[in-house]
């Protein structure tokens, strides 16, 4: 019998680099993986852990978390003096502590270890596997091209001088272990050029984004920020490899997915429209690949006369359903003489999946963009989202795109977006040409040529951009304009 969630488990591992397989997928997860890559190990968090949560959420105290323990174990360790301090200075100190490690929602209890939190120093790096996968694939791409960006990583998450890890030090642990890599990198192909040429030309700028933000970075002295824009910067990098995983590997989608970024506020403007566009055919693009990739496993094992003989799959092994059924016989149907029954019986398995499991990859992707600050409005109950940029990721882009004390004018910003992003702005002839060539017509020449004044009066209210006497549009950023 078919079991969906270990061919996905292939799939994704073959294919994908990662596992979209969650919808609490946050930047600090990513962050937990992308740094523990790139230091190669990680460190026992358990006391940590300990230290600030103080009781789950019905009330209960978790084992080993009670103020005894924790006091004990600091005197064991020799990480405080019995007679300066006390178990009622502990005790204060534990809430303050985690509303700091808790800024942003990462600390929480699962099989008493520390999942994910503020991650300044590598002594915070924890081995925990959920939603971890995405920060280590782009942590192994960084080693792989060498980026600069990677030494600025490990520069700013082995100095232990920043007031939180500072704070942390008395209870974190020395006992560490390597990582051990789940993927093997160096068989995926879109780490290794093997995919058409427009998407190698897509990494190729996405590694010259590494670069020119880690000239902006490398000086900066708060490595906190440092390590916050490295890690928006790679959820950019996840959210625009899932949009391209279509074209990496089935025939006809070879062009880079135009994704439009919309400065209005109206739900309604065109260009609102024409960006909720873009982003819904990334979504179609992601399940077309999932489909393919299912159909590509049924391949290598089924002939089609067997495929129409098999058993309705089950997501997880042992647990059969209603609606999974249903769709199976359905797809059994339309696949018997369908000169494509590997495509039909690979969707099904997809639509199958989609159903009954805690997160799909679409999920997952509009999740890390909303958590980044790529996707707007945040709402769950709204699932047509658009690519409007908060103001943090904003800036990201930017110092991705120009170099510090480098002077651009619009069109050239324009064009470096799109080499290193293959995002669109608007007002541009090839921008209408690249929305058309990808079936989006909401937005027409007037509509992009106002959102993209809508953009140049954003860079010019952050600071980045200055309006001269003729028209023209400077954009200029120092390395200690990072605020």
């Amino acid at each position: 019998m078919l079991v969906i969630s270990d061919i996905r488990g292939e799939v994704d591992n073959k294919y994908v680099g990662l596992k979209p397989d969650t919808t609490s997928v946050k930047p600090v997860h990513i962050a937990n993986g992308l740094l523990r890559t790139l230091v190669g190990r990680t460190a026992e968090t358990r006391m940590l852990n300990a230290f600030v949560v103080l009781q789950k959420n019905d009330g209960t105290i978790p084992r080993g978390h009670d103020l005894e323990t924790v006091y004990q174990w600091l005197l064991d360790n020799n990480r405080i003096l019995p007679n300066e301090v006390t178990r009622e200075e502990i005790k204060k100190l534990r809430p303050l502590l985690r509303k700091v490690v808790n800024a942003d929602e990462g600390v929480y209890l699962h099989k008493d270890r520390m999942e994910s939190y503020t991650a300044g120093y590598c002594q915070f790096l924890s081995r925990d596997r959920i939603a971890q996968s995405g920060g280590e694939l782009v942590g192994a791409w960084l080693r792989k091209i060498g980026a600069e960006l990677k030494e600025c990583a490990l520069d700013s998450v082995l100095d232990p001088s920043d007031p939180i890890s500072l704070l942390c030090l008395p209870i974190l642990e020395d006992a560490e272990a390597p990582v051990q890599e789940e993927v093997d990198w160096d068989q995926l192909p879109f780490l290794n050029r093997n995919v058409p040429r427009e998407f190698r030309d897509l990494w190729a700028g996405l590694a010259e984004a590494a670069t020119t933000l880690s000239h902006h970075l490398r000086s900066h002295p708060n490595k906190l920020l440092r390590l916050r824009l490295i890690t928006l910067f790679a959820c950019v990098v996840l959210v625009r490899h899932l949009t391209s995983l279509e074209g990496y590997y089935v025939a006809g989608a070879d062009h880079v997915l135009p994704l439009l970024l919309d400065f209005s506020n109206d739900a309604n403007d065109p260009v609102a429209r024409a960006s909720t566009m873009t982003y819904t055919y990334a979504c179609q693009s992601l399940v077309r690949f999932y489909s393919w990739a299912f159909g590509e496993y049924l391949k290598t094992l089924y002939s089609p006369q067997e495929l129409a003989r098999l058993d309705p799959p089950t997501y997880k092994k042992g647990k059969a359903t209603k609606d999974g059924g249903e769709i199976w016989s359905l797809a059994i149907r339309d696949l018997q003489g369908s000169d494509q029954p590997y495509s039909v019986a690979g969707q099904a398995l997809y639509d199958i999946s989609a159903i009954e499991a805690e997160a799909d990859p679409v999920r997952y992707m509009r999740q890390l963009g909303l958590r980044s600050g790529l996707l707007w409005p945040p709402e769950n109950l709204r699932p047509a989202k658009r690519f409007a940029v908060q103001q943090d990721l904003l800036e990201v882009l930017i110092r991705c795109t120009v170099e510090p004390g480098e002077v651009l004018d619009m069109p050239t910003l324009q064009a470096r977006l799109w080499d290193r992003f293959g995002f669109l702005v608007g007002g541009r002839t090839e921008d209408i040409d690249k929305l058309v060539q990808a079936g989006v017509y909401q937005a027409d020449a007037d509509s992009l040529r106002a959102n993209r004044d809508r953009f140049a009066a954003r860079l010019d209210g952050l600071g980045f951009a200055r309006l001269l006497a003729d028209g023209v549009l400077q954009v200029e950023l120092e390395a200690s304009h990072v605020s």
